[in-house]
């Protein structure tokens, strides 16, 4: 819309004739008021008003129509999609391998012989004859209790399944006989619980006595006695040296222990140490790296110990600014943990502990008991379980092969929008250009299936040649900063290869594309690329007409305010409106009067015609015509008074009608508006 000046009515009157009669007769007069109430100019911009299309220039001022239509804008989300995966863990204390318990403890030869007649010395030399060695000497043991404190070990245990390792060593020179055991514990209340009683016959001199003592359901407390009842020395077979700091060794180990109940301190045992690997679904692709955009590892963990817990979790292949992923926390005694953590940002290597593989990770997990030093009642069933997951995952970007995919899609959008050129159109010369930015590391073979355009009663099909065969997109390249670098392809469509001119030239208001597109479809060797999910492939239809065109009827229209204050004695006039015509076209006018609420009051029409103007020998207008055109009205004084605006419409053909005509920036159709009143004040005006 341009901006026109506003000119009231000039109160100017013209006395065109006046006379004076003898008889005093009242005068009469012819009265004209005349003057100039608005201007504007009509150019391109009223030509294209409200359309979708960009008006360029060349060099000379020449004038291009430019339309930009996108076709397809495929982001590729759906390419590669990860499932969330698990990784649950549970331990319970009966599986816990808890350490073997061991200890020895003596008696020596110089403990048991209480009496010694003959007052030998240590290292004195026996004969095997010499009393009271030369016989059997019974009970030189009885009742002798070996003790040992384990409450560091535990406080007490039943037994779910184990074993008690029991070895008797007679380090002394003379064998033993008759030599009767029972291993017992102790309660808190010095209550005695056997565990197991048994005899051995004979001992011989630096032998070993073994016995596997099954511990299955029985009840150990941490103070343990090894009872010697009874040994008899047995009568020497060969004379011996004394030596009193010969020891008779008793030696205990609880092994392979299975607990199903316990009352113990677990200092840091041990309870769950795994490399767990995962492997993620995503087809055919075989990713080696990619960077999360969005995803959380969820956390359920629960216990049922009576001590805490320390939990940990790393995935060394995730890494965000350089720190691997790594949590650990406490679960308190009896307690539970549920916590969310953000994985945004973090980038997996998915090639797998050993960096040889695809699509992998592995997760290590730890948990151990921490019970100081204080003891706690544990039981088989005791235990923790963990459920881990990875859920959410959206990616930002995938490297490696990213899997072979065929993706059909329609669309129907908007096209370049002529209808405000109505009439019929002939363009010199069309067109368009499909270009199409592919930002995927991986090729792709797009093939179009179809493009038609449609107006409100027909429709029309792109035919090309170009058409017959899928348009093969090259892959792009990765800038240093992790920004892909499009790889840039075309299709030229025009009058020589296309009916492009048919389509532009019907108007059409919408456009129906149908493609087929093949990710990889000559990549049989898998070679590595990369996608970012915010990027994708990119078709856009360029239209570049250079405005040389044939034109029939088709018109330019503007509307300019007035202020009309039109007395009551005016009865009939006229409009008319000054026309310089930069176009090379003839125009035909209309007027439309119209009333505040943008009604249309009345339309007039002049017989008159605009001429072309007048152009040099390159087509280029030299001159604008200037016309002058002529609209008579009669009683319209109600009408004028309620006029505030007044549309200007140009109805333009090329002359001649068969001719081309290239339209250029500074053309434009500049027009005054005048009103013209007219009327007779007389006797019988003033009557």
């Amino acid at each position: 819309m341009n901006t026109f000046s506003k000119f009231f009515i000039l109160s100017i009157l013209i006395i065109s004739s006046c006379e004076f009669k003898e008889d005093y007769e009242l005068p009469s007069w012819d009265v004209g008021v005349s003057a100039p109430i608005a201007s504007g100019s009509l150019g391109f911009d009223e030509l294209l008003s409200d359309s979708t299309i960009s008006i360029d220039t060349t060099s000379d001022n020449g004038l291009i129509f430019v339309y930009q239509q996108e076709l397809v804008n495929y982001s590729f989300e759906d390419l590669i999609e990860f499932d969330p995966i698990n990784f649950d863990n549970s331990a319970s204390l009966g599986n816990v391998e808890i350490p073997n318990i061991s200890f020895s403890q003596w008696v020596s030869f110089g403990e048991i012989i209480s009496v010694d007649p003959f007052n030998l010395s240590d290292g004195a030399f026996v004969d095997v004859n010499f009393p009271p060695f030369n016989q059997q000497i019974p009970g030189i043991i009885q009742n002798n209790v070996l003790e040992y404190d384990a409450s560091e070990d535990f406080h007490m245990i039943y037994f779910e399944d184990g074993t008690l390792q029991f070895e008797l060593t007679n380090g002394f020179a003379v064998d033993l006989e008759n030599i009767s055991i029972k291993l017992r514990t102790l309660t808190d209340e010095g209550s005695i619980v056997n565990l197991s009683s048994f005899t051995i016959p004979i001992l011989n001199s630096n032998a070993t006595y073994t016995n596997a003592i099954d511990l299955s359901d029985k009840t150990m407390y941490g103070n343990i006695e090894i009872q010697i009842l009874n040994a008899d020395l047995a009568t020497p077979s060969a004379s011996f040296s004394v030596n009193y700091s010969d020891k008779l060794l008793a030696s205990v180990e609880i092994k392979d222990i299975l607990m199903r109940q316990a009352q113990i301190s677990m200092p840091y045992q041990e309870l769950i140490n795994d490399d767990t690997t995962f492997n993620f679904d995503v087809g055919d692709a075989l990713l080696n790296r990619i960077l999360m955009t969005d995803g959380d590892i969820v956390m359920t963990i629960e216990s049922d110990l009576n001590t805490p817990m320390q939990l940990e979790y790393r995935i060394p292949s995730a890494t965000l600014n350089g720190q691997e992923f790594y949590v650990a926390r406490e679960i308190p005694a009896g307690g539970s943990i549920n916590e969310t953590i953000s994985l945004a940002g973090y980038e997996f290597d998915l090639t797998g502990k050993e960096g040889n593989d695809f699509n992998t990770i592995y997760v290590e997990s730890f948990a151990k008991i921490d019970s100081s030093d204080e003891l706690v009642t544990i039981s088989v069933s005791d235990g923790i379980s963990s459920a881990i997951s990875i859920e959410g995952i959206a990616l930002s970007a995938a490297w490696g092969f990213i899997g072979k995919d065929t993706i059909t899609e329609s669309s129907e959008s908007s096209f370049v929008d002529l209808s405000s050129l109505n009439g019929d159109l002939d363009f010199e010369f069309i067109e368009v250009r499909m270009v199409t930015e592919n930002y995927i590391g991986a090729s792709a073979n797009l093939n179009i299936q179809r493009i038609e355009s449609f107006n409100e009663s027909s429709s029309l099909i792109l035919e090309s040649a170009s058409l017959a065969t899928p348009f093969v997109i090259e892959p792009a390249l990765e800038s240093q900063n992790q920004q892909p670098i499009p790889a840039t392809s075309e299709i030229i469509f025009d009058e020589s290869n296309s009916n492009i001119d048919e389509i532009v030239e019907s108007r059409p208001n919408a456009l129906a594309f149908d493609f087929e597109m093949i990710v990889n479809g000559d990549n049989d060797s898998q070679d590595d690329g990369f996608i970012y999910l915010d990027y994708g492939v990119k078709s856009e239809l360029q239209v570049e007409i250079p405005v040389s065109f044939k034109a029939t009827d088709i018109f330019i229209q503007d509307t300019v305010d007035v202020s009309l204050s039109v007395p009551d004695l005016i009865e009939n006039g006229s409009f008319s409106i000054i026309v310089d015509n930069g176009f090379p076209f003839s125009a035909e006018f209309k007027m439309q009067l119209i009333n505040e609420d943008g009604a249309l009051l009345t339309e007039l029409v002049s017989e008159n015609i605009v001429q072309a103007s007048e152009l040099d020998i390159n087509g280029v207008t030299s001159q604008s015509s200037r016309s002058e055109l002529r609209f008579p009205f009669e009683d319209l004084s109600d009408l004028l008074n309620n006029t505030n605006f007044i549309g200007v419409e140009a109805t333009l053909n090329t002359e001649p009608s068969d001719q081309f005509v290239k339209l250029y920036s500074d053309y434009t159709i500049d027009f005054t508006i005048i009103a013209n009143f007219e009327t007779l004040i007389s006797e019988e005006t003033f009557e």
